[in-house]
């Protein structure tokens, strides 16, 4: 292995790539990367063991020797980095990676290639069709709510229900859920769950112009464009029936002003017990007042107007108040909708101009 790569290019590439590097992995091996050197181009795969991925150069790089090795990633990464010319040349010799810009030379060990995991990248058959943008957008509006621990695995990514060219998209950890629907184009009906972890790096990967395709089986998705290949075991278990969660009846709809309610409950953030901020609502003549009360550190009271109310004015409740903020931050329009029925009943929050959007929150008890 010989080559000569541009500082710019390399790093662009180890900057994806080292999104998947991690502190906690079951092998050794997983701290590593494959480099193979190709006539053509390189090609750099990582793993965890549960999202794979490998991209290709063929850009600001001349080889002048092929062949492969595994390196130990995150110090490679740091060399690249801290190079101190435009090109670095990579050459191998032996059981060491040589690295040299200019006046610096650094050397690692490598492993054999046939040490790092086989991965297949075979594209399954089954497949959709979604614009990178909306694909983004549908993530960065529901995966806040996927769950981060690992008693339910299945709460743990993105739920994509596909029928008749429209995606719903699901996220929820069973305190709170995140949905929104958008078009696809699609022939069959679908019903998987990718991890959040693949679907957080498809943000940074594609660029947002670009027209996706998300395939899958029955064990992985895969996304892929000309130099990307991503891809993720699906997460094993049954995934909630949102349309029995989701409430279709409310007592109470409240039109308000989102920023102005962002603002005021940004201001209750010092009021908290064990890192918590419960926040109470009640609605009150022309107004919703927010509450807050420690008994180690004080209170908070505040009154947001609000735009209409249509429905039953008897409107008290307590949630968490990051929950509800995470929810907000998760619209683009001025004003938002509250769905409201009684006090220990899921409500929800939605767009008032895209209904498919909502944030639904199940409420807190008061001690």
């Amino acid at each position: 292995m010989n080559f000569k790569i541009t500082k710019k290019q390399i790093n662009t590439v180890m900057g994806h790539i080292s999104r998947l590097f991690s502190v906690t992995v079951i092998l050794p091996i997983y701290h590593s990367i494959l480099l193979e050197v190709r006539e053509n181009g390189i090609i750099v795969t990582v793993t965890d063991g549960t999202v794979s991925m490998r991209e290709f150069i063929q850009d600001e790089i001349t080889v002048y020797e092929t062949g492969s090795c595994a390196i130990d990633g995150r110090l490679f990464y740091d060399i690249v980095k801290k190079a101190n010319d435009t090109v670095i040349w990579i050459r191998q010799e032996n059981n060491q990676l040589k690295l040299k810009s200019d006046k610096a030379e650094m050397k690692l060990v490598t492993i054999d290639s046939e040490a790092f995991p086989h991965i297949s990248f075979d594209y399954p058959k089954t497949r959709f069709q979604i614009y990178s943008r909306m694909l983004t957008e549908a993530i960065n509006k529901t995966i806040f709510s996927a769950n981060d621990q690992q008693t339910r695995p299945v709460l743990g990514g993105l739920n994509f229900k596909v029928n008749q060219d429209k995606c719903i998209i699901t996220g929820t950890d069973s305190y709170r859920l995140s949905q929104v629907a958008r078009s696809v184009i699609s022939s069959s009906e679908i019903c998987i769950t990718i991890p959040k972890k693949m679907l957080g790096m498809q943000t940074a990967l594609f660029n947002e112009d670009e027209e996706l395709y998300v395939y899958f089986d029955e064990h992985k998705a895969l996304m892929a464009n000309d130099n990307i290949i991503i891809q993720s075991v699906l997460l094993d278990g049954v995934f909630p029936d949102t349309e029995l969660l989701i409430p279709k009846r409310f007592d109470t709809e409240i039109y308000f002003n989102r920023m102005a309610l962002l603002e005021a409950l940004d201001r209750t953030s010092f009021c908290r017990d064990d890192g918590i901020t419960i926040v109470t609502f009640d609605l009150l003549n022309d107004e919703i007042v927010l509450t807050t009360e420690s008994k180690e550190i004080g209170s908070s009271i505040e009154s947001v107007s609000y735009e209409n109310v249509s429905g039953s004015r008897k409107v008290h409740f307590s949630c968490n108040q990051q929950y509800m903020i995470e929810a907000l931050k998760a619209f683009d329009t001025q004003v938002c909708v509250l769905h409201f029925n009684e006090d220990l009943k899921p409500f929800i929050l939605t767009d008032s101009q895209d209904e498919s959007h909502i944030q639904l929150l199940l409420p807190t008890r008061r001690h």
